[in-house]
């Protein structure tokens, strides 16, 4: 438990100290370039996440085994994934990192924008990511500061106040012409038991099929940020499928209880592969959870996690692995 509260002291550390060292003097560039100052605060948020990467995988040993498509660092992409835990997006950075390196001929067929941009050069095309978080976040000292400079788009559940906040964060991107990889949650919170008995209500009240490893995915705020970013030049969707040997919450991370592998699986669809009718975008988000949820059953189903079961994920009949940088760590 000492080691634990180390590592999430230092790592929370770094986020109140990086607030007040490197985001507080660069926020008058807001000012002055508005342009020069997203760029910075970019950069200096994608070499922060370096730091749980090292983090994790170097104190804690977790390994992070990446399987499927290779993630284009540079394209405009909303990457959707079901949200096993509340701490999903610590590793999410960490998969992020790994399937965004050109390890194979599979980078082929996929367009690759390069950037002379010093700002691109300096992080490697990786400081777009930007989440679709809990408007209760933003408050939280140092961490919600800092994604608020970042300019995450957070919802309130309200869909009102949501839908103004969707178009200004489209807008505003589209304005400043910044490509993103925007990572969606549409479940809308983690598999706890409490959240799992609401899923089924819903399923039971709408004649639909009770889900063990997944939540039924909300379809509104997902229609609208694909049909808001399509007409601003978005080029494609992954679709990320999370399982873990050992699932994790806050908690645990304290207690230095972790995950020793945790398993992602990358499936890239072209814009043209996505329905442009609303109804047609919510079915074909609903059959990727019932995906999920078949794959999650399988890979659960057996009692010692490998490789093997981790290609379980994979709809596809052959998983191709993003190589040894990926699947070691």
């Amino acid at each position: 438990m000492a080691l634990g509260v180390a590592i999430c002291g230092a790592w929370y550390y770094t986020i109140l100290s990086g607030f007040y060292v490197l985001y507080c003097p660069v926020m008058y560039l807001m000012f002055i370039n508005h342009s020069l100052y997203r760029k910075v605060v970019d950069v200096l948020f994608s070499l922060w996440e370096l730091y749980p990467v090292a983090l994790f995988q170097w104190c804690y040993h977790t390994r992070i085994r990446c399987f499927g498509d290779y993630v284009n660092p540079n394209e405009n992409t909303i990457i959707i994934m079901n949200h096993r835990t509340r701490v999903d997006w610590n590793y999410t950075w960490l998969a992020l990192y790994h399937a965004t390196k050109p390890t194979d001929q599979r980078v082929k067929n996929i367009e690759n924008r390069d950037s002379d941009d010093i700002f691109d050069i300096i992080c490697g095309g990786k400081s777009r990511t930007k989440f679709v978080l809990k408007d209760e976040i933003k408050i939280v000292p140092g961490l919600g500061w800092i994604m608020q400079l970042n300019y995450f788009l957070y919802v309130k559940r309200n869909w009102q106040e949501d839908q103004v906040n969707l178009s200004q964060f489209v807008d505003y991107y589209n304005k400043l012409e910044c490509r993103n990889r925007i990572v969606l949650f549409p479940e809308g919170t983690d598999l706890s038991d409490d959240n799992k008995r609401r899923s089924r209500k819903f399923a039971e009240a709408n004649n639909l099929q009770c889900y063990e490893y997944v939540l039924h995915p909300r379809t509104k705020g997902w229609v609208a940020l694909c049909s808001r970013l399509r007409s601003s030049g978005l080029t494609s969707v992954y679709d990320v499928t999370v399982a873990y040997d050992n699932p994790a919450n806050e908690l645990d991370l304290i207690r230095g209880k972790l995950p020793q592998e945790v398993f992602f699986h990358f499936k890239r669809y072209s814009i043209e592969e996505i329905p442009i009718n609303e109804e047609e975008i919510k079915t074909w988000l609903n059959e990727r959870w019932q995906n999920k949820e078949n794959s999650l059953r399988k890979f659960n189903s057996n009692a010692a996690v490998s490789i093997m079961t981790a290609a379980s994920l994979g709809l596809p009949a052959v998983i191709n692995h993003l190589g040894d940088s990926g699947n070691k760590k």
